[in-house]
């Protein structure tokens, strides 16, 4: 089974970004609700039907179960393990943060602690750290082998979770002290409305908008029209460029736009749309070639 993110249709992908991003970025909803959804929904497109997000105490070298989606014996939320018996203490350590296993046993895991206890044969797990230091993994897992190798766009999707449960911890004045529900006050500011919600995914609705966008992913801070223009293709659409999507990028905030010298910057929101660029990008390649 292939997720919708690996679908060669450019809107389709699109589509389910936007999907996500709605329920992920669903003010006045706690993480846990958020990850229960995340779950509920992703384990039926990736063909892996339990999902977990931990916390991993290096200390005491134990693994606790913070959301579990389909609970199994070995998993059940709210239980610690020891780490020497889980796949995540492969993933912790892997130099990219993220572990995938498409068929445990013909990729020699029989017979290893990790298998032995969870009996996963499939896997994808990514890292999520608070301050630069590890917190715990998201991951995705089946009993079964994947009849399909995990692609490259499901990979880099389920390291993107993990940025944004990275993104979410941040947002908490001090860490969970339980999960029951209840995640301590939240800074209100980073809230985000239904309305702004909306207002991000119709930005990111136009072609020519997505590719302003990504220019500033790709280590410009400071560019001019002209280099925009070329760099977007936009030449069949210089009059819209100037007249409607870099007024509307600059409106948004994602922008700075000084119209005098005709130098356009990031702006003060630009964060807001990073990591749904940061994706685009990998999954796309209709933005400078």
């Amino acid at each position: 089974m292939i997720h919708s993110i690996s679908t060669p249709t450019q809107n389709e992908k699109l589509a389910h970004i936007q999907r996500v991003w709605n329920s992920l970025l669903a003010p006045h909803v706690d993480l846990w609700s958020k990850l229960d959804q995340l779950f509920a929904n992703e384990t039926d497109e990736f063909g892996l039907p339990y999902g977990f997000f931990s916390r991993i105490d290096l200390d005491t070298e134990t693994q606790r179960f913070e959301v579990v989606h389909g609970p199994s014996d070995n998993l059940q939320e709210k239980t610690d393990v020891p780490l020497e018996t889980t796949y995540c203490r492969k993933t912790i350590v892997d130099p990219a943060g993220t572990m995938v296993v498409n068929d445990a046993l013909a990729e020699g895991w029989a017979g290893d602690p990790a298998y032995e206890t969870f009996g996963f044969g499939s896997y994808v797990g990514t890292t999520v750290n608070v301050e630069g230091d590890l917190y715990g993994t998201l991951c995705f897992a089946s009993t079964e082998p994947r009849d399909e190798p995990l692609t490259r766009e499901e990979v880099i999707l389920v390291e993107m979770y993990g940025q944004w449960v990275t993104y979410e911890l941040h947002q908490w004045t001090g860490p969970p002290t339980n999960g029951t529900g209840d995640t301590g006050d939240t800074v209100d500011e980073y809230s985000m409305s239904p309305s702004h919600i909306d207002g991000i995914m119709d930005t990111l609705s136009n072609q020519v908008r997505r590719c302003v966008l990504i220019a500033f992913l790709e280590g410009i801070s400071v560019t001019d029209i002209e280099t925009l223009r070329q760099l977007t293709c936009a030449e069949d659409d210089e009059k819209l460029l100037y007249h409607v999507h870099l007024p509307k990028l600059a409106h948004a905030g994602y922008i700075e736009w000084d119209r005098d010298s005709d130098v356009v910057a990031r702006g003060p929101r630009f964060h807001e749309i990073e990591p749904l660029l940061d994706l685009l990008k990998e999954h796309s390649t209709e933005c400078f070639g």
